[in-house]
């Protein structure tokens, strides 16, 4: 009989197995849904400079298999996504202010 911690080790790769392409249509998911903001962020005129290369940087991670890269890549771009759709919201009404009367 195997030592405990043999048949652990055997059942975390066989998780890590069955994990991985979830993960990766997980990414792809997220990849979409960053690509999506940043569209809208563009067409709204406020895309940040760096979200774009951020998505690019992401994909290029995922295909060598660095998951975990690549997800952390792909939240920093869709934050910076939101973030520019907020401020595009915000201008939409703050320029008023600035409007000398």
């Amino acid at each position: 009989m195997a030592p405990a911690h043999a048949s652990n080790i055997a059942m975390t790769i066989v998780i890590a197995l069955l994990a991985a392409p979830v993960l990766a249509e997980d990414i792809g998911a997220r990849l979409a849904e960053a690509e999506d903001l940043r569209q809208k962020a563009a067409e709204a005129g406020y895309e940040w400079l760096e979200t774009a290369a951020l998505l690019e940087q992401a994909r290029e991670e995922a295909e060598k298999g660095s998951l975990d890269n690549a997800i952390a890549l792909i939240e920093k771009a869709r934050l910076q996504a939101e973030a520019a759709l907020t401020q595009a919201e915000r201008e939409a009404e703050a320029w008023r202010s600035r409007v000398v009367r």
